[in-house]
């Protein structure tokens, strides 16, 4: 009987934005990276500037700390959903509704050049190319990479940006 033979685990390139507005966000953001960077099978590669951004929807919030990080990874996309919602939950993050404060947000903005359109994961994430508070810290790590449904760069489609919400790199 002949054996198959094994072949080595892709590697996977993944933009991560992490958010926070809720209680020291600064120390919720390290907190994701910290646990992003203990994640088996992935390394972080770029990490953006560190953002204050006005709060999209509800204007009445905390300002959010945003950024986004480079990481490659050999996990597959569902199983990195789960160990990034874990990570949130392990924040103190409780899910109850959409655009609601939260100590932390991570969001998979792009997983390789994949196209994923399913009840729990859309990938590219559905509203990167009209937030700016995605697309700034973005195009610090990767202003050149395409958008693989709208077929321009970050940095195209940070300079078209319909939203005017502020944007301000702190570090």
């Amino acid at each position: 009987m002949k054996r198959a033979k094994a072949t080595p685990e892709r590697k996977h390139i993944v933009y991560i934005g992490l958010g926070s507005n809720l209680g020291d966000r600064q120390i919720f953001i390290a907190y994701g990276i910290k646990r992003l960077s203990r994640m088996e099978k992935t390394v972080i590669r770029k990490l953006s500037g560190l953002y204050a951004t006005e709060p999209v929807a509800v204007p009445d919030r905390t300002p959010f700390l945003n950024m986004v990080i480079q990481v490659d990874t050999k996990i597959d996309v569902y199983s990195f959903l789960n160990n990034l919602q874990h990570i949130e939950k392990d924040a103190g993050r409780i899910k109850i509704k959409r655009n609601k404060s939260r100590v932390l947000d991570m969001d998979i903005l792009f997983y390789d050049n994949d196209i994923i359109n399913k009840r729990n994961l859309i990938v590219p994430h559905p509203e990167v190319h009209k937030r700016r508070f995605m697309l700034q810290p973005l195009a610090d790590i990767a202003s050149d990479l395409v958008h693989p449904v709208k077929k321009k760069t970050i940095q195209e489609l940070l300079v078209t940006c319909p939203e005017k919400h502020w944007v301000n790199r702190l570090q």
